[in-house]
């Protein structure tokens, strides 16, 4: 009766543009779910010094459809968690990109959503509408972060290959997220009888979990859990968590330490170097499903992919005859005062960059450089 009631509420919208019209069911839990992720695109997990003053702006959901599957994705603002709500089983959906902001009205009116409430939600390509018996909202587009868009490429670049690492089931699941640390710490999650337990120390098995506190961000969705697992790739700092819903799941992938954000990462920088030329991963515009281990579409309607500094510098040295090779298979790179010898089979360089991450974070640009040389040569 109530969802009829909002039928007839609904019946004056336009049909034009629309990406997705429909009821998000359970209500309540979408309605959760959708609040999580405006929680994440407004919760920094870690502040450095130098931004104690100055916050970036944060953003919220980019919602996509694929005439398959509703997606709503949304970074934290220091861009260290990513987060994705796939809703499975929607309603009309056709195809397209936006990116709106969850404003505190429209929290407001999510907010109100309980027990068997309907929740209607329609998706433009110029922003959203959110009705229910007590209330509407409507949200236009934003303009997206350049940190987002990078974001985006990066997370898929983590995740392609990631396989299933563990399986847990309700009860284990709502166990297991009720314990998660409060605070930052370096640990790793293992097998323990059906669920996972934290420990300090790497095993073979063990899944990446430094940082894991994060987590806690899904904490209003425990009591609609209907399961965990976990996604990792072998010898991989990054670990992607898919919290199982009701004809939904929540995606989450947390990078590798709170002080590190996805869009500073380097996972497609190699490739990049040799040549690679998929203009949509490295712009963010295709999406990577850990459970599928599928793409998606993203056809983003605003942001750019910065150029990313480390190649460019690369192609710099490259064209301008800094990179010699010497006679024992090294090389050499001279840029002004700056002279760093690299050698690429074990890869190393003796630049600062290298000093401190290795090929943790992509490759630094003097290996670069050197690859790309190497690949001419």
């Amino acid at each position: 009766m109530i969802t009829e009631v909002l039928l007839e509420q609904l019946e004056e919208d336009a049909p034009t543009s629309v990406l997705f019209q429909g009821f998000l069911e359970p209500g309540a839990q979408a309605a959760q779910a959708l609040l999580v992720l405006g929680k994440v695109a407004r919760t920094r997990f870690w502040m450095p010094p130098s931004m104690v003053n100055r916050l970036i702006a944060e953003s919220d959901p980019v919602f996509t459809a694929d005439r398959t599957t509703l997606r709503a994705e949304a970074f934290s603002p220091c861009c260290g968690l990513y987060a994705r709500l796939d809703l499975l089983e929607a309603g009309d959906l056709g195809e397209g990109c936006t990116n709106v902001d969850l404003s505190e009205a429209t929290r407001t009116v999510l907010a109100g959503v309980v027990a068997q409430d309907p929740l209607h939600l329609t998706v433009r390509g110029e922003g959203i509408r959110l009705r229910t018996l007590d209330g509407q909202n409507d949200e236009s587009v934003v303009p997206l972060p350049d940190r987002w868009v990078s974001g985006f490429a990066e997370v898929a670049a983590v995740t392609a290959g990631a396989i299933e690492k563990a399986e847990l089931d309700k009860a284990e699941t709502r166990n297991f997220l009720r314990r998660l640390p409060t605070s930052v710490g370096q640990s790793w999650a293992v097998a323990s009888g059906r669920g996972l337990r934290l420990t300090s120390r790497p095993g073979r098995d063990s899944i990446p979990a430094t940082g894991l506190h994060r987590l806690r961000v899904v904490e209003p969705l425990v009591r609609f859990a209907q399961g965990l697992t976990v996604y990792t790739r072998p010898d991989s700092e990054v670990a992607t968590w898919v919290l199982r819903l009701e004809r939904a799941r929540l995606v989450v992938t947390l990078s590798p330490e709170p002080s590190r954000g996805f869009s500073g990462e380097g996972g497609w920088l190699n490739a990049l170097a040799a040549g690679l030329d998929a203009p949509e991963l490295v712009a963010g515009r295709a999406g990577h499903d850990v459970v599928d281990g599928t793409w998606f579409p993203r056809e983003l309607p605003s942001g750019a992919a910065p150029a990313n500094g480390r190649l460019a510098k690369a192609r710099e040295l490259l064209a301008a005859g800094a990179v010699r090779k010497l006679p024992d298979g090294g090389y050499e790179i001279t840029r002004a005062a700056s002279v760093q010898r690299v050698r690429l089979s074990p890869a190393g360089c003796t630049c600062a960059w290298w000093a401190k991450h290795q090929e943790n974070r992509g490759p630094c640009s003097h290996v670069l450089a050197a690859r790309m040389s190497a690949a001419e040569s």
